[in-house]
C-alpha cells in the first residue's frame, strides 16, 4: 500500500462505521463507493465484510438484553438462507431486469422514512424486542437475504419492516445481530473462494482504528437525536442507496 492508502482506508472506514453505529446500517455504501476507487473490487468487499463483523460484535455488546436472541435468532437464519437462494437464482435468473423495480422500491421506502415515519406517533413504536418474531419479520428478512444474494442489497425490505415497528433502540438492536450474521456467511464464502488473503487482512488492520472511532462518535449522536431526525437520516440514505443503485 501507498501512503495516501494508509491515510484514506482508516477515514473511510470512520465514515461507514460512523454511519453504522447512527442507523444500525449502511457501511458498505461507504467502504464500497469510495474503497473501490483505489482498491481491487474483490477485496475491499471481502474487507467490509470482516469489517461489518467486528463492528457488528462491539454494538451487540452496547445494545445486548438478555434473551433478545430468542426473537432475532429465528432471522438471522432466514437472512443467510434467503442469501444463498439468491446467490443461487443469480445463476439461473439474470437479476438485470429487476434493478429498476429494486431502486424505486428502494427510494420509496426512504421517502416514507423521511415523511411517513415522523407522523408516527411514538408511543405506537415498540421500545422493546417482543420474545417472539413473527412470519412476517421472518419473511421480510428472508426477502432482504434473497435481495443481498441476487443484487448486493439485503438492507432496505428489512429496514422497512422494523423502522414500521420499533423506536431507533430497538430497530438497531435487531439490525446488528442480523447482519452481524449476514456478514459471517460472506466472510466464510469470500475466505472459501480465496478472496480473503493477506492483502485483505491488511486493509482490515489498518481500518480498524477508524471503525472504532466511527462507533464511538455514532453511538454517541445515536443516543442524542430524536427518533424524527433519525427516520430522516434513515431515509436520506436509502434515497442515496436507491439513487446509486439505479445508475
Amino acid at each position: 500500500m501507498t501512503g495516501f492508502e494508509y491515510i484514506l482506508i482508516p477515514l473511510i472506514a470512520f465514515l461507514a462505521y460512523l454511519l453504522k453505529a447512527m442507523t444500525g446500517f449502511g457501511p458498505a455504501i461507504v467502504l464500497i463507493s469510495f474503497g473501490s476507487l483505489f482498491l481491487p473490487a474483490y477485496s475491499i468487499v471481502a474487507t467490509s465484510a470482516i469489517l461489518d463483523i467486528i463492528a457488528g460484535i462491539v454494538l451487540l455488546k452496547v445494545d445486548w438484553e438478555d434473551g433478545s436472541y430468542r426473537y432475532w435468532l429465528p432471522l438471522a437464519v432466514a437472512i443467510v438462507i434467503g442469501t444463498v437462494a439468491g446467490a443461487f437464482l443469480i445463476k439461473i435468473v439474470s437479476p438485470e431486469g429487476f434493478h429498476f423495480i429494486l431502486s424505486i422500491a428502494i427510494i420509496v421506502i426512504g421517502i416514507w422514512f423521511l415523511f411517513g415515519r415522523t407522523n408516527v406517533d411514538e408511543g405506537k413504536l415498540r421500545c422493546n424486542l417482543p420474545k417472539r418474531c413473527t412470519r412476517g419479520d421472518t419473511g421480510f428478512t428472508f426477502l432482504g437475504g434473497f435481495c443481498g444474494g441476487m443484487f448486493g442489497i439485503s438492507g432496505p425490505p428489512i429496514i422497512w419492516n422494523f423502522g414500521r415497528q420499533f423506536t431507533k433502540r430497538a430497530f438497531r438492536q435487531v439490525l446488528v445481530p442480523v447482519f452481524v450474521v449476514a456478514a459471517v456467511a460472506r466472510s466464510g464464502m469470500y475466505s472459501l473462494l480465496g478472496i480473503v488473503d493477506l492483502q485483505v487482512m491488511k486493509y482490515v488492520a489498518f481500518a480498524v482504528p477508524g471503525l472504532f472511532l466511527g462507533i464511538f462518535i455514532g453511538n454517541r449522536i445515536f443516543f442524542k437525536i430524536s427518533e424524527i431526525l433519525f427516520g430522516r437520516i434513515v431515509g436520506a440514505i436509502l434515497i442515496i442507496i436507491g439513487v446509486k443503485h439505479f445508475f
